[in-house]
Parts: C-alpha cells; structure tokens; sequence
C-alpha cells in the first residue's frame, strides 16, 4: 500500500461503494507551481518522470481534481464521456485529453504528474472508466491507486490512465482553448521533459520562496511582525532539493559515458572501414 493511502479512513470489515464515496468526498489532487515542481523534483531520472506525466481536459478550470462520481454535475468535470464514475481520466496525449470537453464552447488542459511510487495496476481488458465500478471495491482493498486501462498498443488508443486516489496527484499549470476549430495540442516531447526535469528542484525552490515573501507580507501587514525565517526554506525541503541535485549530477555523468562509448565505436567502425577498402 502506498504512502498515498496512510491517511485515508480506516474502515472495519473492507470498503464498499457507499464507504468509498463517503471517503472520495474530502479528497481531491493538489495543484499549484510548489507541489507540481517538488514531485517532480523526487523522480531520480527525467525518464522517470516522463513516464509518470499524464494529461487531464476538461470544460471548465482545472485545478485540484476530484473524481466525478462525488460531483454536482457533468459541466465539473471532464476525462470521460460525461458519465460518473470512481475516478478521474487522463491520457497520456495531451491532444487525446484536451477532447474532453463536454458541451462547453472552451476547454482546459493540464500536465497532471502521478507521483512517485503510487501503486498502479493494469487491467488492458477495461477499455471504459465505467466499467470499474464492477471490481471497485477490490481495488481499494488492494490499496490500488490508478489503473491503466485498455490497449496502449492499439492505434484507436485513448492512453487512459483512471486516477482512483486524488491524493496520488498533482496538476500543473492548465492551458485554456477555445473548442471551435481548436488546432492539435501535441505533448510535451523528450527534449522539454528533460529539461523540465533538471531545472524542476530550481522552480520548486523559487516557487516556494516567492509563496512565502508573499504569505509573509500578508502576515506583516496583519500582525506587525515578520514570520519566523526558518519557515522560509525547511530542512525537508532542502533534502528533496539536494536528491534532485544529485540524481542530476548522476544523469549528467551517466550521458558523458554513453556519449563518449558511442563516440568510441563509431570511430572504430570508421577505422575498420578504411582498413577493408585497402
């Protein structure tokens, strides 16, 4: 079981539906610069990372996701075919997501990052977020927090992943579109990933320095007083801030090698050729 699930209730004599409904009611994804960069940031490789990125679109402003099945209506949510179910959708393609826009003349779309080390199944026989309300209960006994479902392999894929713990979670910044002859929204590639990896420990530092100034200037204002530097940048964050420092000392050296190895062999073909033309 994932730490994802420690602070969910306790149930005695296992989950059912109206107990996982109770739950999923106070439980949501996070978003925001902070949080989006920090989780990043835990990921030992941009790879890694890569692989855990997902997309989330919907009508309406994404912000910290909730799973349908607890919302007021259709118009709250998107990821689906604007049936409610025990989890929320997304795609591992950015322009399969930004789809799923309902009946709204605008859509949204967000980066959605599942964090590191959540407990993942795969089921590719569901081809419909629906159809999990049949083993729900199992799943949340099994302690499962996202099922990938259907065949990725297939060309009519929709690359969905169903996210069935919110805490699991975290949503980047969304990009709104108007629908009407809305141009293709192609993902993130290799390139932008990496980058986005090695300078993630940076944004998460400036992101939650800059909070901070800013929450401390409220504070000021209200109480007279600055609030107490140590707050400011902890011990904890530190420690994900050198991991990722290091993990990207470790990426950089591991590219050097490969790089000089390919460089070595492609030098010896050469040398190898010239000697069977003579």
């Amino acid at each position: 079981m994932s730490e994802y699930r420690s602070s969910i209730t306790k149930v005695r004599g296992g989950w059912t539906k109206d107990k996982i409904k109770k739950e999923l009611k106070n439980m949501s994804g996070s978003s925001g610069d902070i949080i989006f960069y920090r989780e990043i940031a835990k990921y030992e490789t941009p790879e890694d990372f890569a692989k855990n990125l997902f997309y989330h679109g919907s009508g309406t402003f994404i912000s910290n996701l909730k799973p349908s099945i607890v919302l007021n209506n259709t118009s709250d949510f998107g990821g689906g075919s604007g049936d409610k179910y025990y989890g929320i959708s997304l795609s591992k393609e950015k322009d399969i997501a930004s789809n799923f826009t309902g009946i709204s003349s605008t859509g949204c779309v967000a980066p959605v990052l599942l964090m590191k080390d959540a407990k993942v199944k795969e089921i590719p026989e569901i081809s419909d977020a629906n159809e999990l309300e049949d083993i729900i209960v199992d799943l949340w006994n099994e302690g499962i927090d996202a099922v990938i479902i259907g065949d990725h392999t297939c060309s009519f894929s929709e690359q969905e992943i169903v996210i069935l713990n919110p805490k699991c979670i975290v949503a980047g910044k969304p990009e709104s579109f108007k629908v009407f002859n809305k141009p293709k929204m192609p993902s993130l590639n290799k390139d932008e990933l990496t980058e986005i990896w090695l300078d993630s420990s940076n944004r998460y530092k400036n992101a939650a320095l800059k909070s901070w100034d800013e929450h401390n200037v409220i504070f000021k204002n209200k109480y007279g007083r600055d609030k107490d530097i140590k707050s400011r940048w902890s011990l904890k964050q530190e420690q994900v801030f050198q991991n990722h420092l290091e993990n990207v000392l470790k990426y950089q050296e591991n590219k050097k090698i490969v790089e000089f190895i390919k460089n070595k062999d492609k030098k010896e073909k050469k040398s190898s050729s010239r000697l069977k033309i003579k």
